[in-house]
């Protein structure tokens, strides 16, 4: 964030300075263990934690605070305001930095692929401007604010994630920020227990291209009906991008090289470009179509472009490739829907193996009533090259319960509660050649297996 006093500090988020007006803040942080010198802390309460059980240890370490009950005795020396809400005025300090500096925000929303395909734009536009990204997936009413709250001064691009779980949630954030690029991946049935539908999913995704800055613009996936269908109406610029469908930036002579990546062909500005990636699968090709389109819509060369994509590499969890003992692991834990989970699988389908391929697929969360269904068809079609699949957490018996009946043999199917008890035994089943792929929802823990293993190389 820019240096703030205290003082300037209230006047932007809306509230009283009761200590410290001229102590000045650079950063803002509402974890405790975060704080570093310069740093304010805003006392957020959450469903589980009230940051104002933490002010002691924040006092002590940072510049300050900003809360909603004052402490007593006052800590000397330190900057404190208070305010009716410590969310809210993380939200007013974001809307007021948004106005005052005249940074380009691109803010990207979907189903799947939100986190990579931020990477990917981030990491194209850092190749001539100074770029700030939202870190991890904070991408709600509280991480995509922090994001803004903490852009450094000389900025010229920001990047970031903006998700949902409930209809309004996108339109609160594009409204706090007013975004000029509005960036759609794909919309498939994710959070479907708080939606019902994949029209309604639709409906809250359009929120975003509702919500832009004056004469923004949008790049959409041309392959995707639903984000198609919502951005029918777009007045603005609309940049597409496909694999099959006609569009500004088109990948065409698709060369599959497994877990070396993707070669193909981009079509786009009347000529062609050979793109080699080193991340591997079909949907990272479809989430760096969206960055180069991103990144030539805010006018960077293909010089820059041509020379971040050679170093691109996975976000954490997210499609990385590790060599385990003469075997290799696609960890892939972050997070599973059905949708990322079939394009998961065929990768591991088609990557070329001299032992087996093994699938270790957790729970995949927030699919709604007809969860056990989409686990089930999940199960259904699974590659019947896959050797061995290991479910794990509750409704992972259902993708077992499809995988038998598309014809897997009881002895190549294994179930486990949770990943505390599977992780040993995917640890010795693993044998050299085999391709390991692990993917659920976050919440199912299988980062924690890929943690063991790592351990034990």
């Amino acid at each position: 964030m820019p240096s703030l006093t205290f003082e300037r500090l209230a006047r932007m988020i809306g509230g009283e300075v009761i200590a410290g007006a001229e102590v000045v803040a650079e950063s803002v942080v509402i974890d405790s263990r975060e704080l570093r010198p310069g740093s304010v802390f805003f006392a957020i309460k959450g469903d589980r934690l009230d940051g104002h059980s933490f002010l002691g240890d924040a006092l002590a370490k940072g510049v300050g605070a900003v809360v909603e009950s004052v402490p007593d005795p006052l800590p000397e020396g330190k900057g404190v305001i208070r305010v009716a809400d410590t969310t809210v005025a993380l939200q007013r300090l974001a809307r007021s930095i948004r106005r005052e500096y005249p940074f380009l925000l691109i803010g990207i929303t979907g189903s799947a692929g939100k986190t990579t395909t931020k990477e990917m734009i981030a990491a194209l536009m850092a190749s001539e401007k100074k770029t700030w990204k939202s870190w991890g997936n904070f991408n709600n009413l509280i991480g995509c604010p922090l994001c803004i709250d903490n852009t450094p001064d000389g900025t010229e691009v920001v990047v970031s994630e903006m998700g949902m779980n409930h209809k309004g949630e996108i339109e609160q954030l594009a409204r706090l920020t007013l975004p000029n690029i509005g960036v759609y991946t794909n919309i498939r049935p994710v959070h479907l227990e708080f939606f019902g539908t994949l029209d309604n999913i639709a409906a809250a995704k359009r929120e975003l291209l509702e919500n832009l800055a004056p004469d923004g613009s949008i790049v959409i996936n041309a392959d995707d009906s639903k984000v198609m269908m919502i951005s029918e109406s777009f007045p603005g610029r609309r940049v597409l991008y496909a694999v099959n469908a006609q569009a500004d930036y088109r990948a065409g002579d698709v060369v599959d090289r497994g877990l070396l990546g993707t070669r193909f062909t981009l079509i786009a500005e009347s000529t062609t470009r050979t793109i080699d990636l080193a991340l591997p699968g079909r949907h990272n090709m479809e989430n760096l179509l969206a960055a180069i389109a991103t990144a030539r819509t805010a006018g960077i060369s293909w010089n820059g472009i041509d020379g971040a994509i050679a170093g691109l590499k996975p976000a954490y969890h997210r499609g990385v490739v590790i060599p385990w003992r003469g075997a290799t692991l696609y960890d892939d834990t972050y997070n599973s829907n059905p949708y990322a989970l079939q394009r998961a699988l065929e990768l591991l389908a088609q990557a070329e193996v001299s032992g087996r391929r093994i699938a270790v697929v957790g729970d995949m969360l927030e699919l709604g009533a007809d969860e056990l269904k989409f686990h089930y068809e999940a199960g259904e079609q699974i590659p019947k090259n896959v050797g061995v699949i290991i479910g794990v957490g509750r409704r992972a018996r259902s993708i077992l319960d499809g995988a038998r009946h598309a014809g897997f043999s009881a002895e190549s199917v294994h179930h486990f509660e949770d990943a505390a008890t599977a992780a040993p035994f995917v640890k010795d089943l693993i044998g050299e050649g085999d391709l390991v792929l692990l993917k659920g929802s976050r919440g199912v823990g299988l980062d924690r297996i890929v943690s063991l293993l790592e351990t034990e190389r």
